[in-house]
């Protein structure tokens, strides 16, 4: 197994988060263990001209199809 390099973050640039390890761990976990209703969380921080109803489509059968806020629109 590869080793791996952690670049440790900077005291200065550590203090003006928002997310400490904690909260990481916690939108993480909720990330496993519910995407979907993660991502439409998220997905409710951006302003949408149409806010997506499908989160999350995929299809794993002959090539594999992904899409996330297939039916959304954003002004971008």
């Amino acid at each position: 197994m590869p080793e791996q390099t952690v670049i440790p973050v900077k005291p200065e640039i550590a203090a003006h988060t928002y997310c400490d390890e904690a909260l990481y761990e916690a939108l993480y976990r909720r990330s496993v263990e519910d995407p979907e209703g993660f991502w439409a969380e998220q997905a409710g921080r951006l302003e949408w001209m149409r806010f997506p109803q499908t989160i999350k489509s995929t299809d794993f059968g002959g090539d594999v199809d992904i899409r996330w806020f297939e039916d959304g629109v954003l002004n971008a």
